[in-house]
């Protein structure tokens, strides 16, 4: 073999080489911007649901379509894991606070303080929330702020609600 031949095969060969770690660093370079991207767009997906989940408080039928079958509830010292059932519960409670109160009851809900954190089909929510609630016939009043968590399950399509814990939120 002579020389020349032997120094384009080691230039090639080294070429080749130097672009085959290239393209390794640009697949793996493009492999974490897109799961940045993707977990950006699962961020405020999850973040979306935690808005409508308070905006929906006064439609709790519409509200429980964010919850999954198996959904966990617990508020007010109280676990609920039999999420038919407590839908039930909470639309049967609103209907007849409703007709004490002679009309609709409308709540206006405020959410401060959202934090997201994803980890694969599985996102964790936390935030503050109290109600506004001005009753059709009564005083309005303001709930007690609670510290709410979310924890909410992608299964491919949507993220909904798996578990809800809401705790009052009091000083030290």
């Amino acid at each position: 073999m002579d020389r020349g031949n032997l120094k384009f095969n080691f230039n090639h060969h080294l070429t080749a080489k130097a672009c085959s770690h290239l393209s390794i660093v640009a697949l793996i370079t493009s492999g974490i911007v897109l799961s940045t991207l993707t977990y950006a767009d699962d961020e405020s997906d999850v973040m979306a649901i935690v808005y409508e989940y308070g905006n929906l408080e006064n439609d709790l039928e519409a509200q429980a379509n964010l919850m999954r079958s198996d959904r966990i509830h617990i508020a007010n010292g109280m676990r609920q894991t039999n999420e038919a059932k407590n839908r039930a519960t909470q639309v049967a409670t609103r209907k007849a606070e409703e007709a004490v109160n002679g009309g609709k009851t409308e709540f206006v809900t405020t959410i401060e303080s959202p934090i997201v954190s994803i980890h694969g089909d599985v996102a964790i929510a936390s935030f503050t929330q109290w109600w506004n609630i001005y009753p059709h016939e009564g005083a309005p009043t303001t709930s007690t702020p609670a510290w709410v968590s979310l924890v909410l399950i992608n299964d491919g399509n949507n993220w909904l609600v798996k578990h809800t814990h809401q705790s009052p939120l009091r000083g030290n």
